[in-house]
């Protein structure tokens, strides 16, 4: 074996060991966390691969392959602290970098510190989708953001949303817009379900008042109004006046099967 030879030798065993590190979180999280940040770690690993400082020493390979790390658990960690209104004022990309640590406990152990923050800051922050999120994002032979909004809203696109900036900040704010996109079209569901049985009930109700009076001097679309208060829980209201105990039966009965139907939904 020539010089040359030992040389790449010594090369790919530096990829190798850096690239298959054990890594380890000084907060506890799920198995799946853990793969998903084993993945995130070599896709890091493989994306300095090309850095000019480790071209020319690839002893750096486990340093620049932690700053790119150290980047990715920030864009998280901020993403999902813009999209809680009672934090995303007091944290920013400077609080949590400061916080974060990634270091080498041994040559096959790589350790991710958080610093001062609370444990469910970090676990619900750090979970597969959101690191393959990222990991589309950086990719090198990728598009960058175009390629991620691409592939979140299956090339919808988002309107409202402006590229550009800092990486990690570019990552964040779309989380943001994306997550408010996801939550109005949660709130048109609820209000479809909504009008849905309300004209299941309108329908019920106009059909019984053409057998019998539902309620003396009452209109039916008023009971109706009433029964849905408190966001569709149906409470009997207390009755001046005797309401046929069938009807009141399969009012209560389309109620309690939509709040059956949309506890799964939700």
């Amino acid at each position: 074996m020539d010089a040359n030879q030992k040389f790449q030798k010594i090369i790919r065993n530096f990829i190798h060991r850096a690239a298959e590190a054990k890594i380890v979180s000084e907060i506890p999280l799920e198995p799946e966390q853990l793969n998903a940040l084993q993945e995130l770690n070599r896709y890091c690993v493989n994306q300095v691969l090309n850095d000019t400082e480790v071209v020319y020493d690839p002893r750096k390979i486990n340093y620049k392959s932690n700053q790119e790390l150290k980047a990715a658990l920030v864009a998280m960690l901020l993403s999902r602290a813009l999209t809680d209104p009672s934090r995303r004022r007091i944290e920013n990309k400077e609080y949590f970098a400061e916080n974060v640590t990634v270091y080498l406990q041994d040559d096959d152990t790589k350790v991710l510190g958080f610093g001062e923050l609370a444990p469910y800051q970090v676990q619900e922050s750090l979970y597969p989708e959101i690191i393959n999120d990222w990991m589309i994002y950086r990719d090198n032979a990728g598009l960058g953001i175009k390629a991620l909004i691409d592939n979140k809203t299956n090339l919808v696109g988002l309107d409202t949303y402006r590229a550009g900036g800092d990486p990690i900040y570019e990552f964040a704010r779309f989380h943001r817009k994306y997550t408010e996109k996801e939550h109005e079209k949660e709130e048109k569901r609820r209000e479809s379900a909504q009008e849905a049985l309300r004209n299941a009930l309108v329908q019920s109700l106009a059909a019984e008042v053409s057998k019998q009076q539902l309620l003396a001097g009452q209109d039916p679309l008023a009971l109706i109004d009433r029964l849905l208060s408190s966001a569709g829980q149906y409470k009997p209201q207390q009755k001046t006046q005797q309401i046929d105990k069938q009807i009141e039966n399969d009012i209560t009965r389309l109620l309690e099967y939509d709040d059956r139907d949309n506890s799964r939904q939700r």
